[in-house]
């Protein structure tokens, strides 16, 4: 079944089912579920599960998962066989705010659309304007969106880097902010690299460790070519820290160091907690780098597309075929659909509110096909590989409706 068909045996019919507030189970026209998902195979790591399964959803929750479930028992089915059912996806760096900051884009068109249900925008906003992102961003998107605040007052809105001027490293601005927007804030965000921060990337660390540390939640250190070394920034990341664009080739702070090897510092800064995410992005993933980490048996945390501007008509177009790349790699399917779910989920201590199957959890999933062909993908340095296989979203459901 194609997208479009899938679309229709969901629509046809059944609006009023999928656009129904909540109800119980057990109240859906004497039926339990309200739709199923019938026949794929279903990947949801957050349960170490990967087998064949059917997928049941009720008041915008899942109601059962299991080896054979009845049709009869359900208003709508769905036949998904041979395609891949997992959570719906959770995308660690994205850049929302289009139209204000010029990184942002419309995060619907390129998360909701494409199995991702969560997206996380990397720090577009600062304290100045995370009211207005909330208000025209959080609160209307489609897809669920939470944020990391950007040490920097003025965020990603203008050039040129938003800590240049080191006036706008504003820790009671960004501890206010933070507070008051708990519920969306998942963490703080600061951007080193010597165009954005000069030479007060290590200050604006240590700011950024002083509201993350006050709020109870992780620091994302974006890396590129910074003015201090690397090894200094790191000294100030703490367990459950995230370093994004960690898997790039030159300019400084990736994983791979001068001798195409992980760099000890890594490895122990690993080893304490911190985790290393891809954040592919217009300039931060090589294919190259990924595969000499792999190679030594230094996987990513966290497989991440920063989606923005100048990201999105590529090379990253979208979190499933950053994925790709990873697949191509060598890691698992599997593993692959861990590291865009439970562990971006667990890494912004969200493990209960996405990124499951489980019954109960919130019914946020996507339906992929599993395309087999001859596929070129392109790196942040315009490095070409073909693949033989790409991960294709077919549906995407949001608390078990189509968004």
């Amino acid at each position: 079944m194609n997208r479009r068909q899938m679309i229709c045996a969901l629509s046809v019919g059944s609006l009023p089912v999928l656009m129904a507030g909540p109800r119980a189970l057990g109240q859906t026209q004497g039926r339990k579920y309200e739709l199923l998902l019938k026949g794929g195979r279903v990947i949801d790591p957050s349960q170490s599960f990967n087998a064949p399964a059917d997928v049941a959803l009720a008041g915008g929750r899942i109601a059962a998962m299991a080896r054979d479930i009845d049709a009869a028992e359900s208003e709508r089915t769905v036949p998904v066989a041979g395609q891949i059912v997992t959570p719906g996806l959770v995308d660690l760096h994205t850049h929302g705010f289009a139209g204000v900051s010029h990184w942002g884009v419309d995060l619907d068109q390129y998360c909701i659309a494409r199995g991702v249900t969560t997206a996380i925008d990397a720090g577009t906003s600062g304290s100045d304007s995370f009211d207005g992102f909330r208000r025209l961003v959080i609160d209307r998107s489609r897809t669920r969106v939470l944020a990391f605040l950007n040490i920097s007052r003025i965020g990603l809105i203008g050039q040129p880097g938003e800590l240049v001027d080191k006036r706008m490293i504003d820790v009671p601005a960004a501890l206010r902010v933070a507070k008051e927007h708990a519920d969306v804030i998942v963490g703080i965000k600061v951007r080193c690299s010597e165009n954005y921060s000069g030479p007060n990337d290590i200050e604006a660390v240590r700011a950024a460790r002083s509201v993350a540390d006050q709020i109870g939640k992780p620091l994302m250190i974006h890396v590129g070519n910074p003015y201090s070394p690397m090894e200094k920034i790191l000294e100030l990341a703490r367990p459950r820290d995230i370093v994004t664009h960690a898997f790039r080739r030159g300019g400084g702070g990736g994983v791979i160091g001068p001798d195409g090897r992980v760099s000890d510092y890594i490895r122990r800064a690993s080893e304490r907690g911190v985790l290393f995410d891809v954040g592919h992005g217009s300039g931060s993933f090589s294919f190259a780098a990924a595969e000499a980490a792999l190679q030594e048996k230094f996987a990513p945390a966290t497989i991440s597309s920063d989606i923005h501007a100048y990201s999105a008509l590529g090379p990253v177009f979208d979190l499933p075929t950053t994925m790709t790349k990873f697949l191509h790699l060598g890691l698992t399917l599997e593993k692959v659909v861990e590291l865009a779910t439970v562990a971006p989920a667990r890494a912004i201590d969200k493990t209960g509110e996405m990124a499951s199957l489980k019954p109960g959890s919130p019914a946020d999933v996507a339906v992929f096909d599993l395309v087999d062909g001859d596929f070129s993908l392109v790196d942040s340095q315009g490095e070409i590989r073909k693949a033989r296989q790409k991960l294709v979203p077919v549906l995407t459901l949001k608390r078990g409706r189509i968004p």
